[in-house]
């Protein structure tokens, strides 16, 4: 079985919006959604990778942001085991964001439920849901 490290990010708001990637255009597994990230490099850090993809995916340089979850999972059908460290952020500035890779998707949390996601991602979206609700008011 194959082994990859990436790092995630899920950026969220006080009135419980998230910021995720619409794949469909782009999807490798056949997700529909997931976060802004991806592999972390040889000699690369998870908070240098993170940096780095959030720069390459969306145009901009994130300072502020704290490691949320560190979760292990398989993609079966591509034979692959993902070590992924998920950071979360508060939202950017929407306007000045300048997609590079998939598209925003823009919504509350709630809504993100039913998307279609990786079985690792959609665990550390139901973590996240648990963060929410312990530390945000909507």
């Amino acid at each position: 079985m194959m082994k990859r490290k990436a790092s995630a990010i899920i950026f969220y708001d006080a009135k419980g919006n998230i910021l995720i990637q619409d794949r469909k255009k782009i999807s490798k597994w056949g997700e529909e959604y997931g976060f802004f990230g991806g592999k972390i490099e040889l000699n690369e850090s998870p908070e240098e990778a993170i940096k780095r993809e959030i720069k390459e995916e969306l145009g901009i340089e994130i300072k502020e942001f704290t490691i949320f979850k560190h979760h292990f999972y398989s993609i079966k059908k591509s034979d692959l085991d993902v070590e992924v460290f998920c950071f979360i952020s508060k939202m950017p500035d929407l306007k000045i964001l300048n997609v590079q890779e998939g598209e925003l998707a823009f919504m509350k949390y709630k809504e993100s439920l039913n998307l279609k996601f990786l079985d690792g991602d959609k665990f550390l979206l139901n973590e996240f849901g648990k963060f929410l609700n312990e530390n945000t008011t909507f």
